[in-house]
């Protein structure tokens, strides 16, 4: 059976997302049947292209974006929820940063968690002289960026494929992002959204993961339409399917 460094990037991601965050070469191994030798290539290949990290001798990780690599006020915000050790996550662009095609100098920063949870958080944040921002139709619209959090609230995620401690995985982050940039007005353009997505899937993202949280709250139709998987609706769907193909 012969598998390309795409596959095998494929497999880090999903042994990673069940076995704590990274994969051991025996893991991949057993799961996708190379020799030894072709698969250290590959794992070289992928390695010196960025698109997974050595953690240890024989364990790999393909999480790009990790709290290491967040900007000054994502890992601030970060830091405020661990603090509180509340079950808040940061979300949205943040966890994406490290697959995208241009620099955003200004963006809102998206914090999810449970209701119950929300005023502390949200209080937390303000100390820390940010400002914060309930999600919902037309938040963002006109407003401020800099040290701005858009606030949504959500049921508790569980699921390691989705939320790892304080930070969203990249699956959960960009249908977010695809959310409150059509919800909050957001200020992201679809076409780089659609570009994102590309960028993900070319490094092996868990595309069960994205397609079960889209389907959770229902931007299933919104993800067929920028893979191609069925024809786009309106024109933001086909600034999403436009970025993806290009």
């Amino acid at each position: 059976m012969d598998v390309d460094t795409g596959g095998v990037a494929r497999a880090v991601r999903e042994i990673a997302a069940r076995h704590g965050g990274a994969a051991s070469v025996a893991e991949l191994r057993s799961e996708l049947g190379l020799p030894e030798r072709t698969l250290h290539r590959r794992l070289s290949d992928l390695v010196a292209a960025g698109t997974v990290s050595r953690v240890s001798r024989d364990r790999y990780s393909s999480d790009r974006a990790s709290a290491g690599a967040l900007t000054g006020e994502a890992e601030e915000i970060v830091r405020v929820i661990e603090r509180l050790d509340a079950d808040a996550h940061l979300s949205g662009y943040d966890m994406l940063v490290g697959f995208a095609h241009q620099f955003v100098f200004e963006y809102p920063h998206l914090v999810c968690c449970p209701a119950p949870h929300a005023e502390g958080v949200a209080a937390a944040l303000i100390e820390r002289r940010f400002v914060v921002i309930a999600a919902g139709p037309g938040a963002l619209r006109g407003a401020s960026m800099p040290r701005t959090v858009l606030l949504r609230r959500q049921p508790l995620i569980g699921s390691r494929s989705l939320v790892r401690g304080a930070l969203a995985t990249p699956e959960k982050a960009w249908v977010d992002l695809l959310r409150e940039t059509r919800r909050s007005d957001a200020p992201f353009d679809y076409g780089e959204l659609g570009r994102l997505l590309r960028a993900m899937t070319d490094q092996g993202i868990n595309q069960r993961a994205v397609s079960s949280y889209a389907r959770r709250i229902g931007y299933t139709e919104w993800l067929a339409a920028t893979t191609g998987a069925r024809p786009p609706d309106g024109g933001a769907q086909v600034q999403l399917a436009a970025g993806y193909a290009a």
